[in-house]
């Protein structure tokens, strides 16, 4: 690390924090969760994005390729990039109009409407426990960044770059998320026009990959094929049930606007993330001794010159920033919101459930940060965080398309698939997605059928 380097991090660091506390004392209660509803189609996409890839996506996806996933990670890639088109096209649209004609905040929020309270507290504990687990990727990609840097110790890492986000995200909400995500795009883009060329050419162009082992090529390494096609099925489904993509089409000015951001999103998405799969690629060839946690950094270390350097590790950092901010966010949201408020304190000023968020955003962010110091393991993280969000699903697509979908169905298809992703978490936590939203899906077809078949 130079001084350059060291400016262009600090200047970083300032504006973004300026940014995030701007402002700070005029937020209502529908900023801080929704932006008031009236988030523009630019700004949107430029949020989408930014939320949407945090450097746990990209350490992650990177550490899973370099682990074996391979070539064929560019299949969830796939998966991903399908079914937010899908999302941009069916959910996106009918999610604005019920939050407008709702006033709704959160995913629960539909449940609640749809289904009933009991199916809202069990989805707003799915919600709560993905969000936790996701914003500790994020908090641990923070760390090693940091560490990166600094040369400090990981742990101290993790602390000192976690904090900075904790702060401005707990004072100004989702308005101080949207702020600072505009600026960190751009930042972001860094990454896909300066650090991705500069691997590839090091590296020795595309050709150079057909002289991995096929094992590493295919995905054998990693998964069973089965697994990783059941994958590229199903697992971008998490897209559907994203509380972060809910939470901003809430947010959009029109229902045409976050049609068209979204759609306009994805495309952006889907090059980041075959952006993440190349660095895990090229990781194994360029530094086939590292370790999944570690590859990105890296190759940053190796590769990058003095001033670009200072560069891309902001660009790492405005992805980190811009996801674990809309996690916490979130995190706060539903623990206030749809579990606090709408259960046990219902009659309760604007002014004081403001108070309330600010509060519950810091401590959580707290907890989010021990529970990266405890797992930190950026891999097993990514795995656990995305499969606990395909047990919505069911509940989610019916709500909208099936006038059929009950109550009963939607409570035991969350609750038993949960059960089943928590029970193969622990058995194997690569394929534990299957089983859950297997569950889930079968659980809710056969509760709706049979009580209609009783009814008649």
């Amino acid at each position: 690390m130079q001084i350059i380097d060291l400016i262009i991090i600090a200047v970083f660091l300032i504006i973004t924090f300026i940014l995030g506390i701007k402002e700070r004392k005029k937020i209502t209660i529908d900023d801080y969760w929704v932006n008031n509803r009236r988030t523009n189609k630019f700004v949107l996409i430029a949020t989408v994005v930014s939320t949407f890839i945090g450097a746990g996506a990209i350490l992650g996806a990177a550490g899973i390729t370099f682990s074996g996933g391979g070539l064929a990670m560019f299949l969830i890639v796939g998966s991903s990039f399908f079914y937010f088109l899908i999302f941009s096209k069916f959910l996106a649209p009918k999610i604005k109009e019920f939050g407008d004609s709702y006033q709704a905040y959160s995913l629960p929020d539909f449940f609640a409407h749809r289904y009933s309270n009991k199916v809202r507290i069990m989805g707003a504990i799915i919600v709560l426990v993905s969000q936790i687990l996701f914003l500790a990727l994020q908090i641990l990609a923070i760390g090693v960044f940091v560490q990166a840097v600094t040369g400090f110790h990981p742990n101290i890492a993790t602390i000192i770059g976690s904090l900075i986000v904790i702060i401005y995200t707990a004072i100004g909400g989702l308005r101080a998320d949207i702020r600072t995500d505009i600026f960190q795009f751009f930042v972001m883009l860094s990454l896909l026009l300066i650090f991705l060329p500069i691997i590839i050419i090091k590296a020795g162009g595309f050709s150079v990959i057909s002289t991995l082992p096929k094992s590493f090529i295919t995905g054998a390494g990693f998964a069973p094929f089965y697994v990783i096609i059941l994958a590229f099925l199903f697992l971008g489904t998490g897209s559907l049930s994203s509380p972060e993509l809910w939470q901003r089409s809430y947010s959009a000015d029109s229902v045409k606007n976050v049609k068209w951001s979204m759609r306009i999103s994805s495309v952006i998405i889907f090059f980041f993330l075959a952006m993440a799969v190349l660095f895990g690629i090229y990781g194994k060839i360029l530094i086939p001794e590292g370790t999944s946690n570690t590859i990105v950094p890296e190759l940053l270390k190796s590769t990058i010159p003095t001033g670009l350097f200072g560069i891309i590790i902001a660009g790492f950092f405005a992805a980190v920033m811009s996801s674990s901010d809309s996690l916490l966010l979130i995190s706060s949201m539903t623990l206030v919101h749809d579990i606090y408020q709408k259960t046990f304190k219902k009659e309760i000023s604007k002014e004081k459930i403001l108070k309330i968020s600010r509060w519950t955003t810091f401590i959580l962010g707290i907890i989010a940060l021990i529970v990266a110091l405890i797992v930190f393991n950026i891999v097993h993280l990514t795995i656990e965080a995305v499969t606990f969000y395909v047990v919505l699903l069911p509940s989610i697509i019916f709500g909208f398309y099936w006038k059929r979908a009950s109550t009963n169905a939607a409570f035991w298809s969350i609750l038993l698939g949960f059960s089943a992703t928590l029970i193969f978490i622990f058995i194997d936590p690569i394929q534990a997605f299957i089983p859950g939203l297997m569950v889930s899906l079968i659980s809710f077809v056969a509760i709706t059928l049979f009580k209609k078949h009783t009814t008649n």
